[in-house]
């Protein structure tokens, strides 16, 4: 077997044994009384040596473990992508014992690939670099700004539980915080919280501004866009929502959710309903105000025509208003919305409303981002979960069209999951420690801009360690 290894600050062949390391000197090999000199190397106490370079593949002999970022002595950077170790126990032992050293451990071949600087030269040195201690996001250039982007504004996180992609994603919100920028964020964990609180945000369940919702986010919200005709279902919310608005401009209403029962029952029994009914003080009753403002919404004609319809077509004027009900219940109703805080968090984790929630979260974020876009505000939409969420088809279409319009108009999506999802090719990436080889496969089918050998490291990476692909494979440091 042929090995190669530093001794003495040449580079060595033997083909007996394979390669050790002397933890206490430079590494050294036993070769059957025999050293054969074939290069010169760098002289002094070194980690490793470059032996070979085929253009950005570096290959250096080391006990490097895969992830481990090398600084090389003409000051490139190398990000070590995998290692083959060369060398059983039991040989460790024989070369301790033959060779009379102290401590031995054996050293691998790694290749590594070229991340910052020009290519080494065989011969060079290798040796760890140190990465600095203090709180944030470090390159080995610095502190890395995740706002900024050469390619795409939309950013994916991928990497499993424990990885440390919420700290990586606080870290970016308060920055984006500190600069001005709206930051909304989908919550599905209840893990952000703690930020909202200490930034002065808000943090609670969807807030749902039903006067303010466009048609599109009135089916989302109540599910409508799931029913496989929801046509007239989707005509009889409409009025009803348009008399509910105005009814309320009108009276001034202090509790919503009960008004919207109230507002129901009225729909329901819209045949029998007497317009002129008074409460005891002489005033008309909520009843005889939602009644009569549907009738200034829908006219005369119109509103004898909806009476009709609701005797007859009972049970679709009954799921309309019954869906906008659970949608009420799964958030937090207000007839507008008002100005959106500077770091909202969604909480979208309530087990009691779970299925609701879901399509709550939909037309919420639908409404979002056309808010966002018609203000002209700079923001930041995180949303945790984005590929568990997206295998509803009816996220899935909202988020893709979200990334592929809002990049228009400053609004930044960074979608935050274990697995990768489809979206990840048209977005930055930042991937920390996936669950296995299997899934970091998938990630390199799916994104175009992931290396394969970077793919195949990702399994192997430790805590806070990530790989940011932007317009080049950058690795980087996450502090809390």
């Amino acid at each position: 077997m042929t090995s190669l290894l530093l001794q003495d600050g040449h580079l060595n062949v033997v083909t007996t044994l394979p390669m050790a390391y002397s933890a206490s000197a430079a590494p050294l090999i036993w070769v059957e009384l025999n050293w054969f000199n074939i290069a010169p190397c760098a002289r002094g106490a070194v980690d490793g040596v470059v032996i070979r370079v085929v253009n950005r593949a570096v290959y250096v002999v080391g006990d490097f473990e895969p992830g481990v970022l090398l600084t090389a002595s003409n000051g490139s950077r190398l990000l070590v992508v995998s290692r083959r170790r060369e060398l059983l126990p039991e040989y460790v032992e024989m070369l301790r014992v033959a060779e009379a050293l102290a401590d031995v451990r054996s050293t691998s071949l790694c290749r590594a690939l070229l991340v910052g600087g020009e290519a080494p030269r065989p011969g060079d040195a290798v040796r760890p670099y140190e990465w600095p201690s203090g709180r944030g996001v470090y390159s080995p250039e610095g502190p890395v700004d995740l706002l900024r982007y050469s390619v795409t504004p939309h950013l994916s996180a991928v990497g499993m539980t424990g990885a440390g992609k919420t700290t990586l994603v606080k870290l970016l919100v308060e920055e984006a915080v500190k600069r001005g920028l709206r930051v909304v964020i989908f919550d599905v964990h209840g893990e952000y919280g703690d930020l909202a609180q200490r930034l002065g945000g808000y943090v609670g369940p969807p807030i749902l501004p039903l006067c303010e919702l466009t048609d599109q986010e009135l089916l989302a919200v109540t599910g409508l866009l799931r029913v496989q005709s929801p046509i007239r279902m989707m005509r009889y919310l409409r009025f009803f929502v348009k008399a509910f608005c105005a009814m309320a401009d009108k009276v001034g209403i202090q509790d919503i959710y009960a008004a919207l029962q109230k507002a129901a029952e009225t729909m329901l029994m819209l045949d029998v309903v007497n317009p002129s009914v008074k409460t005891l003080d002489g005033r008309d009753s909520l009843t005889a105000e939602f009644a009569n403002a549907l009738k200034e919404v829908a006219g005369g004609v119109l509103y004898n025509a909806l009476k009709e319809m609701a005797r007859r077509d009972e049970e679709r004027v009954a799921a309309a208003v019954m869906y906008l009900l659970w949608a009420a219940s799964a958030s937090h109703a207000t007839l507008r919305g008002g100005d959106v805080p500077q770091l909202y968090v969604v909480n979208l984790f309530d087990p009691s409303q779970l299925f609701m929630t879901s399509d709550v979260a939909i037309g919420v974020m639908s409404y979002m981002v056309r808010k966002m876009v018609e203000r002209g505000q700079e923001a930041i939409l995180v949303v945790e979960e984005a590929a568990k969420l997206m295998a509803d088809e009816a996220m899935s279409r909202v988020i893709f069209l979200a990334l592929a319009q809002t990049r228009k108009f400053s609004v930044r999506m960074v979608l935050v999951s274990q697995r990768p999802g489809e979206y990840v090719a048209n977005t930055r990436i930042v991937a920390g420690r996936v669950r296995n080889s299997s899934w970091a496969r998938e990630l390199a089918s799916i994104a175009p801009q992931m290396p394969t050998d970077v793919a195949r490291l990702l399994p192997q990476l430790r805590r806070g360690e990530f790989i940011y692909i932007d317009d080049d494979v950058v690795p980087i440091r996450v502090s809390p």
